[in-house]
């Protein structure tokens, strides 16, 4: 009996988007095509919350590594990475430094960049990468852009959440919650949320904060708020628990510059909170819609208070947003549906795999061999007087 294909997934032994995507993807697989391991990476020196429900099966690892030299992360990694018939799933600098130095010919190697910050990896990587995934379509023009050669490759695959099958109570009268579910550092805005307060409250509008997560600026951050009543803080431990806190907030509030399709954003809609965000990505607006929220242009925070403000004082409008957001989740990002997409492509591995072998792969992957960088020079030169 033949055995089944392999297939890697990397993630991050961390709560955050990456995290949940990957996730919420292998818990609604549709079937068991593959051998599934997972590999989650957990930088040691990453101020950041830990999985607390992370349940491990029995091919999967957590792979622990500290601020230390790539080639000593990537051999280390390499122990863990098979060379048996399949595919890998990568998102992460990690596995393909490790995939550079250490090829494993057996496998088609699927990268999910996920926000323009990983248009490098594209680039540097073209040459051990079969196939890119996009789930931002401004990301997904980007990478075609990047490598017009590789085109053919390159697809744009939504991800998704866990449809609720919620209805939202109408907030008539009270105070608006408003919720920040983000990494705590500088490049996800957290600190425009004070500025989003105090004009708000110039205007004479209070309402509710809570942020949920963790990151480097948390306890700073706190620091900084010290002195606001409407702010309150939690660092949930489950998924369900944060579905939990979404349900009685009204808007989800995100002044990112940097960004893809954020998991917390798409769970947040799909209890009905009115999604306010930066443009970190042009990609967003395909999403973020006139019906259901708005998006407004980096570092505008007057903007995001303003667009508070419009739901505060239009409790209908709030209300008819609210709908228009849980039902689009409904109809687009369905994690059964997108789930199924993502597998369907994985399991193209054979067919998908980028055979072809050149001298830039060559020296790309023998970056130090001085024999192979030797025969290299020669067939160059040959090639040259023959052209």
């Amino acid at each position: 009996m033949n055995s089944k294909p392999e297939l890697i997934i990397f993630s991050q032994n961390l709560m955050g988007g990456g995290s949940s995507f990957h996730r919420n993807m292998l818990a609604n697989m549709p079937d068991d095509f593959f051998d599934i391991k997972c590999i989650y990476l957990d930088p040691l020196h990453w101020v950041a919350a830990r999985t607390t429900d992370l349940v491990l099966k029995k091919n999967d690892i957590i792979f622990a590594f500290d601020s230390e030299p790539e080639y000593k992360t990537a051999k280390n990694l390499h122990q863990h990475i098979s060379n048996k018939k399949g595919a890998i799933v990568a998102n992460l600098p990690q596995e393909l430094q490790s995939l550079n130095y250490f090829w494993k010919p057996n496998k088609t190697v699927y990268f999910i960049c996920h926000d323009a910050g990983f248009l490098y990896l594209c680039k540097k990587y073209d040459y051990l990468i079969d196939i890119f995934i996009a789930h931002n379509y401004q990301v997904y023009q980007d990478i075609i852009k990047l490598l017009p050669h590789r085109e053919k490759e390159v697809y744009f695959i939504q991800h998704g959440v866990t449809v609720q099958n919620f209805e939202k109570p109408k907030n008539l009268v009270h105070n608006l919650n408003i919720v920040f579910l983000a990494r705590h550092v500088k490049i996800k805005g957290i600190y425009d949320l004070p500025k989003i307060d105090d004009h708000l409250k110039k205007q004479g509008i209070d309402v509710n904060w809570t942020i949920l997560g963790d990151g480097e600026e948390r306890i700073n951050f706190i620091e900084n708020v010290k002195d606001r009543n409407n702010f309150s803080f939690k660092i949930p431990n489950t998924s369900e628990e944060i579905i939990c806190i979404l349900k009685n907030q009204d808007v989800y509030v995100l002044p990112s510059s940097h960004d893809g399709l954020p998991v917390s954003m798409l769970e947040a809609m799909s209890v009905g909170c009115v999604p306010i965000v930066y443009n970190f990505s042009e990609g967003i607006k395909k999403v973020v819609t006139s019906e259901i929220g708005a998006v407004l242009e980096l570092e505008d925070y007057i903007g995001i208070s303003e667009f508070i403000k419009k739901l505060h004082l239009d409790r209908n409008l709030l209300s008819s947003m609210s709908t228009n957001c849980i039902k689009k989740i409904n109809r687009e990002f369905d994690i059964k549906k997108q789930a199924n997409e993502y597998f369907k492509l994985y399991k193209k591995y054979k067919t998908l795999k980028n055979r072809k072998l050149s001298l830039q792969k060559i020296e790309n992957r023998y970056p130090n061999s001085r024999l192979i960088n030797f025969i290299l020079r020669v067939i160059k030169k040959i090639n040259r007087v023959l052209s």
